[in-house]
């Protein structure tokens, strides 16, 4: 570890401050009638952990002149309670600029609006506290600004000569900027070496008006245009503006006299370039649209632009993140995920039976047989069908997210004979069993708290049923006891990856308790750095007469991948008789 990151982790520790633990101890005398009843209360506590606070170690971003924006998430058993603390120091001398409270949405995430106003490097001091005082493990995260990239000033003008019996003209044009505020306009008489005439120029548009008193002043000189808000770039232009009566040699009065007036025709009152050419008579990516019909104007050579001057590589119509010259399947519908080719499963039929990947339950159909509408072919699927798991997503998650994961993917091709059919559940926010309405710290004590979500899970079984296993990821996991001690469906077997029991509803688990143990052969899976929910695995498991524990070394809080040690006997147990 380096100086400097040794310096910002102690001073990231003292603006935390801080924070105690409360350790809850378990009274396990049972000599009288008061003493079961304080063991039975400190049973039923729930274990408070620290806060975990998820936010990259390096943020990177490219300044644009809005208010920069910080945001993370938060795991904790009660966000309602817990809040983040957010320190921007100055990354050379660690100076405080700015300290705030934040509080924490429902599903865990945090934002604020920082009063950095440009580019530069800053040191974030980011702790999340519960309200028993458990903070965040806390690391510096560093915050860094770049300056944008700025094009080169480009200038435009117009002249228009004093009226007859006047001596004052007028120069009129546009310099051309990403930043005009930061723009400025000068004619140089090129006679008058001290002398130089400011233009009025608009900060909104970089428009500009320059006034020139022809008795004062030579009409043969030069227009000096300088930009920059981080990086100064400058144009000058050599110009020679007629008087009246104009002189022969300016035929289309643009100010550039026609031996080196590229364009002798310039439409009336058209801002040109130096070449004496205006933006429609230009075509600087050489496409074959002028620059002011050219909605693209960087076309690289050799393109087939549209009529608005767009080559496929500089278009995205469908908005995948993909351009239209690499993209095989040009029409993605909006939202859904995308491969290498620009592709989403919607699209794809890998094994060419004619039912799309996102809905195909037997990728691997043999080539020229006959499949059912969901893929799946009678080879396939045998006089009973395939065998059936219903896979029950985590709290917050859909089902098309947890059928995603990485464990879940390598699980389904393992088990490419098996049917997966991934539910959603019926409760707002994505959760199987929704929180108490006092928060975590006052657990509910109602028996149907969860009854929306045991009949949706009824109704799948009935339609979409007989089921081979139930599996769960999370509080799905959490939600298969509860919907085992409430339901008459059966299972061979259950799967319960990363789970917990619903402590904190007591009517739920008074159910369970009833119950248990529960027959159906189970696995509950639980990874080393799964701090929040390892430890929880085992009370799990012992609400089941007959479960296999499977913990693994190096998962977190994930169902295994493939590579994970513990995979092929998890894999092993599934396919065992």
């Amino acid at each position: 570890m380096d100086t400097k990151t040794i310096a910002l982790s102690l001073l990231v520790a003292l603006i935390m401050g801080s924070s105690g633990a409360v350790v809850y101890t378990l009274n396990t005398s049972t000599v009288d009638t008061e003493e079961e009843k304080i063991e039975t209360i400190e049973e039923n506590k729930v274990e408070n952990y620290p806060p975990k606070l998820m936010i990259d170690e390096e943020i990177s971003m490219i300044w644009d002149g809005t208010a920069v924006s910080i945001e993370g998430y938060v795991y904790d058993e009660n966000l309602a309670t817990s809040w983040v603390t957010l320190s921007v120091l100055n990354e050379k001398n660690f100076a405080v600029l700015e300290s705030m409270n934040l509080s924490i949405l429902p599903s865990g995430k945090w934002s604020t609006e920082t009063s950095i106003t440009g580019p530069g490097s800053f040191v974030l001091a980011i702790t999340a506290y519960d309200s028993e005082g458990l903070e965040s493990e806390g690391n510096p995260v560093m915050l860094v600004i770049n300056p944008p990239e700025e094009n080169d000033a480009r200038l435009t003008f117009g002249w228009t000569p004093p009226m007859e019996n006047e001596t004052l003209g007028a120069v009129e044009g546009a310099v051309l900027h990403e930043y005009p505020e930061t723009c400025s306009i000068e004619y140089r008489p090129s006679d008058q070496s001290a002398t130089s005439i400011a233009g009025n120029l608009s900060e909104i548009d970089g428009t500009y008006t320059l006034l020139i008193d022809t008795d004062e002043h030579s009409t043969i000189g030069f227009l000096v245009a300088k930009c920059g808000m981080f990086d100064e770039s400058e144009q000058s232009i050599s110009v020679n503006l007629p008087l009246p009566p104009e002189p022969v040699g300016d035929e289309d009065q643009d100010g550039v006299l026609d031996d080196v007036d590229e364009c002798p025709n310039t439409p009336a009152g058209e801002p040109v370039y130096s070449t004496g050419c205006s933006d429609s008579e230009t075509d600087d990516d050489g496409d074959g649209v002028v620059n002011s019909n050219d909605r693209c104007p960087n076309t690289s050579a050799g393109a087939n632009p549209d009529a608005e001057g767009c080559a496929d590589a500089q278009k995205d119509t469908d908005d995948d993140g993909l351009t239209d010259d690499v993209d095989v399947c040009p029409n993605t519908p909006a939202g859904e995920q995308v491969d290498a080719f620009g592709c989403s499963e919607s699209q794809k039929d890998d094994d060419n039976d004619g039912v799309s990947n996102d809905i195909d339950t037997c990728p691997n159909t043999p080539s020229g047989e006959t499949v059912n509408e969901v893929g799946c072919s009678q080879s396939q699927i045998g006089p009973q069908g395939p065998l059936k798991i219903l896979a029950l997503h985590g709290g917050g998650q859909t089902a098309n997210s947890f059928r995603s994961m990485q464990g879940m993917q390598d699980l389904m091709a393992s088990l490419s004979d098996y049917e997966f059919v991934f539910a959603s559940t019926p409760e707002s926010n994505n959760v199987w069993i929704r929180d108490p309405p006092g928060g975590k710290g006052e657990p509910t004590t109602d028996p149907d708290w969860a009854d929306a979500s045991i009949s949706y899970l009824d109704q799948i079984v009935e339609q979409q049923g007989p089921f081979h296993a139930i599996l769960g990821y999370s509080q799905g996991a959490a939600m298969i006891p509860v919907y085992l001690a409430n339901t008459d469906n059966t299972f061979d077997k259950v799967l319960m990856y990363n789970g917990y029991l619903p402590t904190t509803h007591e009517g739920l688990i008074d159910t369970i308790n009833e119950d248990a143990p529960l027959s159906t052969p189970a696995m509950v899976f639980s990874g080393e750095n799964d701090d929040g929910f390892k430890d929880m695995a085992p009370a799990l498991a012992q609400k089941f007469s007959n479960c296999l524990e499977v913990h693994s070394p190096t998962a977190g809080h994930n169902p295994p991948y493939q590579s994970d040690s513990k995979y092929n006997q998890i894999l092993n147990w599934i396919t065992s008789d």
